[in-house]
């Protein structure tokens, strides 16, 4: 079965001119070892003749691929395959490639073309100078570059070897690449590079244009970016600021801006895809309870994680168990209740968005639960029926103004007489609010500690002064309170 491909870009080679029109050719599908390479003229390939007269470019095969978030690709190796390890259908070395569908860069099938890439033909000092700087090139990534075949692992693999003609393109076509707007896993990628194998820079910057095509990156109006079409500089790296996608303009030749954005940051991109080289964990303070302190049933567990990433995720583990795990700041969390008296580990467990992880720990003592805010240790610490919470000197503690229940570290944030505080469960019939707060109804069964007193939470008025419970006041605000809590204390 085979797809068709139509592009609506006609290059014209060696004139360095781009010119609309429309361009259709059949891609994919088997053919035997045997066959002619099909015929392809450079009106497939979506780029622009260089002052250097050489086209670097994609094919848009429009086949699945991936749109990477918080740097988890398919693989996280780059072959670079100079074809001297391999053999071709004559038995001579190189490489041998077959027509498929999908890319499968371990048995060597491209979308894109097909025939016998014979092997690099220049010297190994060049060949790993070459590989050297590819390796400088990604090395801000998370992404590792070898010469050496992975074999049956997955990988992203760039043919560096032999010309164009060999497998179907015109001479003067120094690379080109399977292109659909995001990563194509297992992708194989063409450099020909004996058509200049001593030149370092130019060999360097058509592997790393031509791969990172794969990687759903687009062409650039950037001359130090190896995305460019501008010869100079010769030596090219990633840039991390954004230029106008195109090749000859911004946007030019149309189609350069097919997949959306008109503008583009390859060192964002591949950041986003693959990550830093070397990510680092998040870093996290446990700032509630300090270590070998005495705590009370249902304490508080309030942590800072920051990370150059993102935070992702943060989890309360005790004694090995987890608890409760949290997308969002504030990182606060209640221990459970019924936690057994004695000595336990508390730990914070944080992911970022390429999945570090970060860990801190510790040790505290259970006792008995408090009746009154000193049995708290300080540290703005206060007694709600039996637990230790923040109080309204910390930010995002009880009694502390809020406007949104994320603002609070009980998740709650309530209403009374126009003015919004973060309160705490309590239970009415024990009034165990810490003085100058009272345990107010709130018009389901339970309670909130408010400060002052007089009232209630969850009730409205029936114009005449009678309170009734049945009716909340600001009922939308003690909802979405609620929606939160459970959101944040499920495991």
């Amino acid at each position: 079965m085979k797809q068709h491909l139509t592009l609506a870009v006609a290059v014209t080679l060696g004139l360095g001119l781009v010119s609309a029109g429309v361009a259709s050719a059949q891609i994919g599908g088997a053919r035997g070892p045997d066959e002619e390479p099909l015929a392809m003229d450079a009106s497939l390939i979506l780029g622009h003749v260089a002052d250097d007269g050489k086209l670097r470019g994609f094919i848009f095969t429009g086949e699945p691929a991936e749109q990477i978030e918080h740097g988890n690709p398919g693989s996280r190796i780059l072959f670079v395959n100079n074809c001297k390890g391999e053999t071709t259908s004559t038995g001579a070395a190189g490489c041998r490639i077959t027509r498929g569908g999908t890319n499968n860069s371990i048995n060597n099938v491209s979308t894109i073309a097909s025939g016998n890439l014979t092997a690099y033909s220049g010297s190994t000092t060049t060949w790993n100078s070459i590989v050297n700087c590819v390796r400088q090139t990604y090395a801000p990534f998370g992404i590792t570059v070898t010469d050496v075949n992975p074999g049956a692992v997955p990988h992203f693999e760039a043919m560096a070897a032999g010309r164009p003609t060999e497998i179907g393109f015109p001479n003067g076509v120094a690379g080109v690449a399977p292109y659909s707007c995001g990563v194509i896993n297992n992708a194989i990628t063409f450099s020909f590079l004996n058509l200049n194998p001593n030149d370092v820079n130019d060999a360097c910057w058509t592997i790393a244009q031509e791969s990172a095509h794969a990687f759903g990156l687009a062409h650039e109006m950037l001359a130090a970016d190896p995305m460019t079409y501008i010869t100079n500089p010769p030596q090219k790296r990633f840039q991390d600021q954004s230029a106008c996608i195109g090749t000859s303009g911004c946007c030019q030749p149309q189609g350069e801006c097919q997949c959306g954005p008109t503008t583009q940051n390859s060192v964002q991109k591949l950041l986003g895809i693959f990550g830093p080289s070397n990510p680092t964990p998040p870093t996290i303070v446990i700032e509630t309870p300090t270590n070998n302190s005495q705590v009370t049933p249902g304490f508080v567990v309030r942590a800072t994680v920051t990370d150059d990433q993102g935070v992702q995720s943060v989890q309360l583990i005790i004694d090995g168990s987890p608890i409760a795990t949290l997308q969002s700041p504030p990182f606060a969390f209640n221990a459970p209740a019924d936690l057994a008296e004695g000595t336990h580990t508390v730990t914070i467990r944080a992911l970022d968005t390429l999945n570090s992880e970060g860990t801190a720990s510790v040790t505290v003592i259970v006792g008995e639960p408090c009746t009154t805010s000193s049995q708290c240790g300080g540290n703005d610490l206060v007694c709600v029926d039996g637990r230790c919470v923040p109080g309204m000197n910390t930010p995002g503690g009880l009694g502390s103004s809020c406007d949104s229940p994320d603002e609070c570290l009980s998740g709650v944030c309530a209403t009374k007489d126009g003015e919004n505080r973060c309160v705490e469960d309590c239970d009415p019939a024990a009034d165990g609010c810490p003085d100058g707060f009272s345990c107010l109804s709130n018009g389901a069964g339970g309670g909130l500690c408010w400060p002052g007193g007089g009232g209630c939470l969850g009730c409205s008025t029936d114009g005449g002064g009678s309170p009734d419970p049945t009716l909340p006041i600001g009922a939308g605000l003690l909802v979405a309170a609620v929606l939160v809590r459970r959101r944040r204390r499920a495991a």
